[in-house]
């Protein structure tokens, strides 16, 4: 029998692919991607909700992520056999305006600047799992970066 508690696994799981180095989009880091996207917008917080869009005019970035995580959302809710209606809004976060005290969390680790990223899930009680990573990205760029030769790249 489900138990909704462990809507906080997959919380858990949704986040760490999410940032992970192996979220590729045409063979190069995602997160790299959604930097560059938000500077040239002039953004600093990109929300994703994790429903199917019901129509895409063209496969894109944002295109990908939103229809890449809610089809992960919903093969994590198959396989803890937790029913769809459980789950009222679930969305990802990533926040490259990330305040001072935490960018020390990740001084040493890797280039860039530090980022934000929060899963949340909603359930039908009200009640918000949610999930937060600290990391660090450059914005994407082809002349620095290597694309990935693995097969399962969009």
């Amino acid at each position: 029998m489900a138990r909704r508690v462990e809507l906080r696994g997959i919380v858990n799981a949704l986040n760490e692919s999410f940032v992970s180095r192996n979220n590729d989009f045409e063979g190069f880091w995602t997160i790299g991607q959604l930097k560059l996207l938000a500077i040239n917008n002039n953004l600093t917080t990109m929300a994703f909700y994790l429903t199917p869009p019901k129509h895409a005019p063209h496969f894109n970035l944002i295109h990908y992520v939103v229809l890449h995580y809610s089809d992960m959302l919903g093969h994590l809710l198959r396989k803890q056999q937790i029913p769809d209606n459980w789950v009222s809004e679930a969305r990802i976060t990533i926040d490259f305006n990330v305040n001072a005290k935490h960018e020390q969390l990740h001084e040493c680790l890797t280039s860039g600047e530090p980022f934000q990223c929060c899963c949340q899930i909603i359930d039908d009680t009200g009640r918000c799992y949610s999930s937060v990573v600290y990391g660090r990205s450059q914005a994407h760029s082809p002349a620095k970066e290597l694309k990935s030769t693995r097969k399962l790249t969009v």
